[in-house]
């Protein structure tokens, strides 16, 4: 019994290594690196990296949005739609809202089943600041908050690679077909 009670921490140690060396082990240009808290549709804390060895789209929204964040949301669908039943499968996505004092987890559970969106797949989130503001910036996302409590922000679509690298973005809501060719790309089935 001595013996497995002493292995005990060196094992510990060792998972606590691997930890580290794993999350080292990010490309530089890993939009991962960035260190970021979520709090997804469900009420969990999560990472930036949530989808981490999944290709995913990624954006940013909020949920009071009156009409562009309601059409990036069916923009992603469409996209996505032009896949085949096995690379949506492969495909994850992630949205994030910038206004998190509004955009409660039970505000993005809400617009995840308004939207009909597979909660397997997608994740509706929050970010406050400045981790919002951090991560617009890695998107090349710009949004201001107006006097009336509205936004006035951008519409851009990223895809990463499952280690957070960009593979395209797009500001079109409809019709990029290098996007849809990189994102069909990123999750045909590997070979």
């Amino acid at each position: 019994m001595k013996a497995r009670r002493s292995a005990l921490p060196g094992a510990l140690v060792s998972l606590a290594m691997l930890a580290v060396c794993a999350a080292a082990a990010l490309p530089t240009d890993s939009l991962y690196q960035l260190r970021a808290t979520l709090t997804t549709q469900q009420g969990v804390a999560a990472g930036f990296d949530v989808y981490r060895g999944q290709p995913t789209v990624i954006s940013m929204f909020y949920g009071n949005c009156p009409s562009y964040c309601p059409m990036l949301i069916t923009a992603v669908q469409v996209y996505e739609a032009h896949l085949d039943e096995a690379s949506r499968a492969r495909l994850r996505v992630l949205l994030v809202s910038f206004d998190a004092a509004h955009d409660t987890p039970q505000r993005l559970s809400e617009l995840s089943k308004l939207h009909r969106a597979d909660p397997q797949r997608w994740t509706f989130a929050s970010a406050r600041e400045p981790d919002a503001r951090r991560i617009a910036e890695l998107l090349g996302f710009h949004y201001r908050k107006l006097p009336d409590g509205s936004f006035d922000h951008s519409q851009v679509i990223t895809l990463v690679d499952g280690e957070g690298r960009v593979l395209a973005s797009t500001t079109k809501l409809i019709g990029d077909e290098a996007f849809q060719a990189k994102l069909a790309a990123s999750t045909a089935a590997p070979r």
